[in-house]
């Protein structure tokens, strides 16, 4: 056990598992971060902006990535069926459903990290897709689940304090100076996604957004996940292997609210914040074909298929978010040790850059990022 100070900074879903697991390790642990759970909508806090469900995009050949959305997977389900003390709000926040996924473009399947969760099955194709499988999968109420990882940190000893910062150094001197009955900072963990960008001792010019935006309806009796792939998952695909964020996805995500995302897009380096209302429109096309029990009015028996304005009197919101990607992949390691000054050094460590894969990385990012701080002490 450690009785060192490691300050957070970034408080999605990133930044709060992490947090949560470095106090588990000991740590006395302080978040500094410009936005919380709970505030309005912004595109920049993608936790709260995105569809969140639990649909790995791990290439077969990406042993990290595998390995993080896997591990959170497994946290998550626990969280469900076996919540240990403190858990429970962020099980409450969780949906278990099937999943079924359809891949429109011949030659194309599934990633084989489906095959190791539950239920999992090769479904005969349909007019839709060449090539279906469905599995059991987890959907995840944003709000609600980041709320209660706030009041778990806090129970467990967190310091949470909303401040903007210019740079990860002005995090930790804030800390040292004005919470002084804190132990010495030791470590800074950088989990501030876009912001990276921005940050004057990280500027990550490799980084970029990847504009999505979603539909969110009031449609209580949806109860199964669906997701349709047009194109390759990967720009390039390695001999044998699949995976990556590539081609199109028109994607149905059913919450425990009642609440259900439909989607999506994906606008690489659009900055725009304000939803296009032709784009809302080509999402519940979309949609509809996919999933044509959307409608308030669907009828098996009726032969005409719904139109997009079936929807209309359950909209609940247009929501814009950028997912925050990076060039370079997953930045999940040490940075250089930071210089304060009084002549101490503090470590520094990075968990960004997840693109779309934020909420099915976090739990096993965090556990990596413990496992480094721990190996680098």
């Amino acid at each position: 056990m450690s009785s060192s100070t490691i300050v957070v900074v970034g408080a999605g879903v990133i930044g709060l598992t992490t947090a949560i697991r470095l106090i588990e390790a000991g740590y006395h642990v302080v978040i500094i971060a410009k936005d919380l759970p709970g505030d309005a909508l912004t595109p920049m806090y993608a936790s709260t902006a995105a569809g969140a469900h639990h649909l790995s995009f791990a290439a077969d050949d990406d042993v990290l990535q595998r390995k993080v959305d896997k591990r959170t997977f497994d946290v998550m389900w626990g969280q469900i069926h076996n919540p240990a003390p403190g858990e429970e709000a962020e099980g409450a926040a969780l949906r278990k459903l099937t999943q079924v996924e359809f891949y429109a473009e011949p030659g194309e399947k599934h990633i084989q990290f489906f095959e190791q969760l539950p239920d999992f099955r090769v479904l005969d194709p349909t007019s839709n897709a060449n090539w279906k499988v469905s599995f059991t999968s987890l959907t995840m109420d944003t709000t609600p689940y980041l709320q209660a990882l706030v009041a778990r940190f806090e129970a467990l000893g967190g310091e949470l304090v909303r401040k903007s910062v210019s740079s990860l150094k002005e995090a930790v001197e804030f800390v040292s100076s004005f919470i002084p009955h804190l132990d010495a900072v030791e470590a800074v963990v950088n989990c501030t996604g876009l912001g990276s960008i921005y940050l004057e001792d990280v500027k990550d010019t490799t980084m970029y957004p990847v504009r999505g935006h979603v539909v969110v309806l009031d449609a209580p009796w949806i109860n199964e996940g669906r997701t349709r792939q047009v194109g390759s998952l990967a720009a390039a695909e390695s001999a044998g292997s699949r995976g990556g964020e590539g081609g199109s996805r028109t994607y149905i995500i059913p919450r425990k609210s009642g609440q259900v995302i439909i989607g999506g897009t994906r606008e690489v380096n659009d900055w725009s914040e304000i939803p296009d209302p032709a784009t809302a429109l080509d999402i519940k096309i979309r949609a509809l074909d996919l999933f044509p029990e959307l409608s308030p009015k669907y009828e098996a028996a009726n032969p005409v298929p719904p139109k997009p304005e079936d929807l209309d009197s359950i909209v609940l919101a247009d929501v814009v978010g950028f997912r925050p990607a990076r060039r370079d992949g997953l930045r999940l390691s040490q940075g250089e040790d930071m210089a304060l000054h009084d002549a101490r050094s503090v470590k520094v460590f990075h968990n960004y850059g997840h693109s779309g894969a934020g909420w099915q990385a976090s739990w096993g990012c965090a556990e990596e990022v413990v496992a480094l701080v721990v190996r680098k002490r």
